[in-house]
């Protein structure tokens, strides 16, 4: 019996060695691949969305009323920073049916005009704008 206790202790200690090494240096370890190191900026990210959504936007002439960067309309708001106060959803949402939101708005509803995936890109563009 005491050969059998003789070759257990050194193996639990063994474990318990790796045990602890593992352990110990969990909270250092680098994250795993495609881990991001931070969230994503509000309102989105994705470059190619954006540039998506940029292109919609050219596309369906929203300069003629709005304005990005000093170019465009005047008629309606200007848009350069519209992403710091409205998130994507909102921006679908105005894009969609503008009265919702105020129901003064001069905005026609680009609901039918504006859909899908082009309608989620245009969004992530204007989000963009801070």
């Amino acid at each position: 019996m005491s050969a059998r206790r003789n070759r257990t202790a050194p193996m639990l200690a063994a474990g318990c060695l790796a045990a602890g090494l593992l352990l110990g240096t969990a909270g250092f370890a680098p994250p795993p691949k495609g881990h991001p190191g931070k969230p994503p900026p509000k309102g989105g990210g994705n470059a190619a969305l954006v540039s998506q959504g940029k292109k919609v936007y050219e596309d369906n002439h929203c300069s003629a009323c709005h304005a990005i960067a000093g170019k465009g309309g005047k008629s309606g708001p200007n848009l350069s920073k519209t992403g710091a106060s409205h998130s994507a959803a909102w921006l679908e949402a105005e894009v969609k049916d503008p009265k919702s939101h105020n129901p003064k708005s001069r905005m026609p509803a680009y609901g039918s005009k504006i859909q899908g995936g082009n309608l989620k890109a245009l969004a992530a563009y204007l989000a963009s704008l801070k």
